[in-house]
């Protein structure tokens, strides 16, 4: 890269970086990638924006960073940028790249676009909660997105909603994909839930247009593997 180039991207990375950093990052010695000067320089000369985007997505995967983390990151690139919100191919090539990379992993616990749970991680912790007790004493707690949305806008909600859930729920719930547009949480009985749960529907429910409601979980195990199979079979 030519000495003036190297400035100009030194000038638009230092004040992203700060912003990012401003905006909740958590890890600063693992902020600068060679991925975010290729951002940097493809905002500057008109080049390919969504490929870097993407190559700066795996790149956050490599280092272990979860979707939010580089979500918040990228909002602070865009406005460094100044647009006064994030472009949707952009936050689609970050999240795709990210994901790409978690698949190559192979991490059968989380699902890679979402970083929450998979089914088979929720039928897991079921069997660990009807083996323990006889009482369960947690409740279903399911998120529907408005099954009209296109996938890409169903999708990009999935990622954003995914992020606020994991800061939402703090007390050790397990969140957890049940298919395009919903999300399931297996939160314990406590009296403080209902409350929360109206939390839920006035926040983050009512931003992303996403129907909340919870249920106790039935009886047997058997009862309760069922119910989350109808779940996942009612997948728009």
């Amino acid at each position: 890269m030519a000495e003036t180039g190297t400035v100009a991207v030194h000038g638009l990375r230092a004040p992203w970086e700060r912003r990012s950093r401003e905006t909740g990052w958590a890890s600063p010695d693992e902020w600068w990638t060679p991925a975010v000067d290729l951002v940097c320089a493809a905002f500057l000369v008109g080049g390919d924006l969504p490929q870097a985007c993407e190559r700066l997505g795996r790149a956050r995967a490599r280092a272990g960073l979860g979707i939010g983390e580089s979500l918040t990151d990228m909002a602070a690139f865009t406005e460094v940028a100044g647009w006064r919100d994030p472009p949707m191919d952009l936050v689609r090539a970050l999240a795709e790249g990210w994901a790409e990379e978690g698949r190559d992993h192979g991490d059968t616990c989380l699902d890679p676009l979402t970083g929450l749970g998979t089914p088979a991680y929720l039928r897991t912790r079921l069997g660990e909660l009807y083996r323990g007790a006889e009482d369960v004493g947690h409740r279903l707690v399911v998120l529907l997105l408005d099954p009209a949305l296109d996938p890409w806008r169903r999708a990009a909600r999935m990622i954003v909603l995914a992020y606020e859930l994991s800061r939402f729920f703090t007390r050790g719930e397990s969140v957890c994909v049940l298919g395009r547009g919903r999300i399931a949480v297996l939160a314990p009985e406590v009296p403080e839930l209902d409350g929360e749960l109206d939390l839920l529907r006035r926040g983050p429910g009512w931003e992303h247009g996403a129907a909340v409601w919870a249920t106790p979980l039935p009886e047997t195990h058997h009862e309760a593997l069922s119910m989350i199979g109808f779940l996942e079979g009612r997948s728009p």
